[in-house]
C-alpha cells in the first residue's frame, strides 16, 4: 500500500516543506520504494510508494499529466492497465503506467471517465 498526505491552508497561508516531509516519515513504511511531493502557495501533498506492478520511476508521483494543468496522486492498482492503453490507443511512451494512464482518461473525459 502506497501513502498518501496532504495540507491545504484555507487561510491562505503557504503550506511549509517540513511539515509535509515530516508527514511523509509518519508513513513511509507504506511505500519504501518511492516518494515525492508537491507544494504550491496553500497547497502541499506528499506521496510514499510501494511498487507492485510497474517497478520503474514511470509511476512516480506527484505526477503532473502531458498537458501540465492536472496533477495527480494515486493509490491502488489497475491490473489491466496496459490492455486499457491499447484499447484508447495511446502513446506507448506517452501513457506508459498506471498513473498516466489515470491522468490521460481524466485530461479527455473529466472525472466522470469509466473502464470498459
Amino acid at each position: 500500500m502506497c501513502g498518501i498526505c496532504g495540507i491545504i491552508n484555507l487561510d491562505g497561508k503557504p503550506v511549509d516543506q517540513d511539515s509535509i516531509i515530516k508527514m511523509m516519515s509518519k508513513i513511509k513504511h507504506r511505500g519504501p520504494d518511492d516518494e515525492g511531493y508537491y507544494l504550491k502557495g496553500n497547497i502541499g501533498m506528499g506521496f510514499v510508494r510501494l511498487s507492485i506492478l510497474d517497478l520503474s520511476m514511470n509511476g512516480h508521483q506527484p505526477m503532473f499529466d502531458i498537458s501540465g494543468r492536472y496533477l495527480i496522486i494515486h493509490n491502488g492498482e489497475i491490473f489491466n492497465y496496459k490492455d486499457i492503453i491499447l484499447k484508447y490507443s495511446f502513446p506507448k511512451k506517452k501513457v506508459d503506467s498506471e498513473i498516466k494512464l489515470l491522468a490521460k482518461l481524466f485530461e479527455l473525459k473529466g472525472v466522470n471517465f469509466k473502464f470498459k
